[in-house]
């Protein structure tokens, strides 16, 4: 007997077992599937309208991550519908918004008030296969932290936990500022963020156990966080993610990894034995010493795309920085895999410890995007340091912007395209003047598989001479326009890191 020959209740049932993912191409097979398979399809579509994308702020109570449990309670096909989840709203709710989501009762607060509804929402809670048998503690903290709603201690969110243990098919995420603070919590919150974090863990170690499997298709995480001065969290916070097979992309903003003992936040990889399958990293206005780059890509072997501009945080995290020891750091771990690199700068009250000497050690390296002040610097092998806590060698001569090499002595032979930011005559025309020597016989000699080279200016063309003396390509970002863009857009990568994202989301 064929399939279609099967009785029309029986085949109903083994439709509906098609959705999400099966259902289409059974319904293609023939007309009398597409037939027979109309209301399933339909049922398909809508669902998929519905909750492709999903978000935890599109009603007035801000951060209703509770709601999309209590939907997927109601029908548990839900939960396989969605594929990206956004937890932050970078619009802060207005008085009106507020008021709505305080008060009780309403339409938006019907199930919360549904005895009936709250007991099936809390059965499926309990039953989660990541509590390993503590589904009616971890029930508990989701009902304390329903009661305790007020916006200030949204870190704690078991209700968010359970969620991700229930989405097989999710593929993007955005969390939200704050989220599990992990590496800056109280002694009054440590005991639920442990418990949190390791629910989280268990989520995560299971992912790649099977077909099916909640997070098991997870592949990039977005920012949840806006850039400046006095925005932070810890890179630690997202660890727990960076060891699923599926995620190999990771998309930041404002996160710390420096172990000063003061302001910053350290970062230390707490999967010993695991590797992540990242390919792709970017963090965008970002604060990072050597050593916590070196915590994070010494576990990241497949490693071919990194960007990473750098800003100085609260209380003055990083307010020197050394990306001579940074980029040394990145060619030790994962210079043979890199074939895309950017280094550049937002923000920098200090001065540069060590500037970049050299990019040889990435053999493979073929699109790098740099700011002329991460040259800015004697090299690290001087054994001078400039900053806070200069370092001046005995009998040493003091280096200068003229010691500066040119940028075509130190690219691999790979290099391809090379862009080069300047707010020139900022920092020192003398600084540019060295990087931009000998390039033409570089590129004659050597780099002869280099197409591009880009003189990025900002907000001026002041530097054409420069440029064609070089062979380079004068690009003037927002010359002569009225509405200037900030400095820390200028960079190509951190405006396609923009649109990367957004479409990541959508």
């Amino acid at each position: 007997m064929g399939l279609l020959d099967l009785p029309t209740e029986l085949l109903d049932g083994i439709l509906d077992l098609t959705l999400p993912s099966g259902i289409e191409s059974f319904a293609l097979t023939c007309k009398t599937a597409y037939a027979l398979a109309a209301p399933q399809v339909q049922r398909h579509n809508a669902l998929k309208r519905q909750w492709r994308r999903t978000t935890n702020y599109s009603t007035p109570r801000h951060g209703d991550t509770l709601r999309i449990l209590y939907e997927i309670s109601r029908d548990p096909l839900v939960a396989e519908y969605i594929e990206s989840l956004d937890l932050w709203n970078e619009e802060e709710p207005g008085p009106d918004e507020e008021e709505d989501a305080g008060r009780e009762g309403g339409l938006l607060d019907d199930f919360r008030t549904d005895q009936a509804a709250m007991e099936k929402l809390k059965e499926m809670v309990t039953a989660s296969e990541f509590l390993d048998g503590d589904g009616q503690e971890w029930w508990e903290q989701i009902v304390k932290e329903e009661e305790a709603y007020d916006g200030d201690n949204q870190h704690l969110s078991h209700a968010t936990i359970a969620l991700l243990g229930l989405l097989p098919n999710l593929k993007t995420l955005r969390l939200w500022p704050d989220w599990l603070e992990i590496s800056r919590s109280s002694p009054k919150h440590d005991k639920w963020l442990r418990t949190m974090n390791e629910g989280l863990k268990r989520i995560v170690n299971r992912a790649g156990q099977g077909s099916g499997r909640p997070l098991g298709k997870l592949q990039a995480i977005v920012p949840y966080m806006w850039a400046g001065y006095e925005e932070r969290t810890g890179l630690q916070d997202v660890q727990a993610f960076m060891t699923l097979p599926s995620l190999t992309e990771l998309y930041l903003v404002s996160c710390i990894a420096v172990d000063d003992g003061y302001s910053g936040i350290p970062f230390e990889w707490a999967a010993p034995g695991l590797m992540s399958h990242l390919t792709r990293i970017e963090l965008a206005s970002c604060c990072m010493d050597a050593d916590g780059l070196s915590a994070l890509v010494s576990h990241t072997p497949k490693l071919s795309i990194f960007r990473y501009s750098h800003e100085t945080k609260w209380h003055g995290c990083e307010h020197d920085w050394n990306p001579g020891s940074f980029i040394e750091a990145l060619a030790r771990n994962c210079g043979n895999t890199i074939t895309e690199l950017a280094i550049t700068i937002d923000t920098l009250y200090g001065e540069i410890i060590n500037g970049a000497s050299s990019f040889l050690f990435f053999p493979k390296l073929e699109i790098l995007e740099v700011d002329v002040r991460i040259f800015c610097g004697p090299p690290v092998e001087s054994g001078q340091q400039l900053g806070e806590n200069a370092v001046m060698p005995e009998g040493a001569r003091p280096w200068t912007k003229e010691d500066i090499p040119c940028i075509g002595s130190m690219m691999p032979k790979s290099i391809v395209q090379l862009s080069i930011n300047t707010e020139f005559p900022e920092p020192d025309e003398m600084a540019l003047k060295s990087l931009l020597k000998n390039l033409k016989e570089q590129r004659a000699e050597r780099l002869h598989k280099l197409e591009t080279v880009i003189l990025r200016q900002y907000s001026n063309d002041s530097a054409h001479e420069f440029a064609i003396n070089a062979g380079a390509t004068l690009e003037a970002f927002d010359h002569g326009v009225e509405n200037v863009r900030p400095r820390h857009t200028m960079p190509l990568w951190k405006r396609e890191f923009a649109e990367r994202t957004a479409w990541l989301r959508s």
